[in-house]
Parts: C-alpha cells; sequence; structure tokens
C-alpha cells in the first residue's frame, strides 16, 4: 500500500507546494505594487536584512506603508501555507525515494524538517519587525535564519542525492539536480553568486521531485490495475 500512497501524499503536497507559493504574491494589496519578480526580489533582500539600512532599501526611510502591508500578507501566507506545505512535501519525498528503513531518509527528512523550522524563524520575525516598524532594529537581524533556512535545505538535496545516487536502482535525473543548491548556497553566501541562481536551483530540485512524484504514482496505480 505504501507504494501507492506516499508517492500520492509527495505529489499532493508538491501541488500545495507549488499552488501556496504562487499564491504568495496574489493580492490586490502586492500586485498594487510589484511584479512577480519584483516582489521575490524584494522578499528575498528583506530575507537578508541585517541592518536598518538593509530595511529601508526595501521598505524606503520612513518606511512605505504600503509596502509594509503588502509584505504582511506574503509573510503571513509564507508561515501558515508555504512553509508547511513544503516540509511535509520534502518528508514524503525522501519516504517515497529511500524509504523508511534507510538511515539517508531520515538524514533528509531531518533537513527538510529543520529548513522548514528556521524559515518559520525566520517569517516570525518579519512578521513582529513588520507589526513594530519604530523598533525595527531590535528584531534584527533575520538574515541568519535566512542562510540557516537555506543551508538545511540545501544539505537535504544532498541527502536525496545520496538516496539516489547510491541505491541499486539509481535515479540519475534528479540525484544530479538535488546536488544544485548546495554550492549555490555557498556561493551566494560568499558574495560570489547572486540568491537568485540558487533560487533557481531549488526550484529545479523541487519541480523534479513533483514530477517524479507523479511518475511513481501513475506507476503504482497502472501496477495496481
Amino acid at each position: 500500500m505504501n507504494a501507492r500512497i506516499i508517492p500520492l501524499a509527495t505529489l499532493i503536497f508538491g501541488l500545495a507546494t507549488l499552488a501556496t507559493f504562487m499564491w504568495l504574491g496574489m493580492s490586490p494589496e502586492v500586485s498594487a505594487i510589484y511584479t512577480r519578480n519584483e516582489i521575490a526580489l524584494a522578499t528575498s533582500e528583506f530575507q537578508r536584512s541585517v541592518t536598518l539600512g538593509d530595511l529601508a532599501r526595501v521598505f524606503g526611510d520612513p518606511p512605505n506603508a504600503e509596502i509594509v502591508a503588502a509584505h504582511q500578507i506574503v509573510n503571513e501566507r509564507d508561515l501558515y501555507a508555504f512553509i508547511p506545505a513544503y516540509t511535509l512535501f520534502l518528508i514524503a519525498a525522501a519516504l517515497m525515494i529511500g524509504g523508511a528503513r534507510n538511515p539517508a531518509t531520515w538524514i533528509a527528512m531531518v533537513f527538510g524538517v529543520l529548513g522548514g523550522a528556521a524559515d518559520a524563524v525566520e517569517t516570525s520575525i518579519q512578521l513582529r519587525i513588520l507589526a513594530d516598524v519604530a523598533n525595527a532594529e531590535q528584531h534584527l537581524p533575520v538574515a541568519t535564519w535566512h542562510w540557516l533556512k537555506y543551508s538545511a535545505l540545501a544539505l537535504n538535496g544532498l541527502a536525496i542525492s545520496a538516496l539516489c545516487l547510491l541505491a541499486i536502482r539509481k535515479r540519475w535525473i534528479i540525484g544530479v539536480v538535488a546536488l544544485l543548491p548546495l554550492p549555490f548556497v555557498l556561493f551566494a553566501w560568499a558574495d560570489l553568486s547572486s540568491p537568485r541562481l540558487f533560487s533557481v536551483a531549488f526550484a529545479l530540485y523541487w519541480i523534479t521531485l513533483l514530477v517524479l512524484a507523479l511518475i511513481e504514482t501513475v506507476r503504482g496505480r497502472g501496477a495496481q490495475g
């Protein structure tokens, strides 16, 4: 039964991840200020904030109330919808690929949960800043949790890659794609590349997981038939 249920759960949580990600910026308050690309860049810059000067580049000085309200919406949706969806997706994907008896499966799941937890702390800090802009400095930095989040999620990719490439039944495509986020996160942390590159790497990794879940779900239904 697990051969059918786990891929289906992975597919459902993966589609929920995609849907909630698209939903993050879909509100009149956000679209009145930002295009989809602009809100992604502004959100990333907010997440990497260390000083009041960093915040001023996002919200203006003095802070623009409409920009603050837009980020409030995005971060609330992030905390209560996107983060739970992708955390469950990564847990289910690890079980689908490695099975519950493989130690690397549990390593992948732990890093997925740690990434989601760090993201929840990061987003909670951002919401506190947005609710108390006048005293924003006391809530900084945000960037520490930003880098912890992406490091954990990149290590989740490393563990998934190990599950794929070291198994008897190798999955070469997902195994290689899952390796991509880690070097790009390290490059961005060292200011050697743009954070947009590791965002693309994560997108490729997660979309490949989603496609694999679809294939395994269809295959499982075929086997049942």
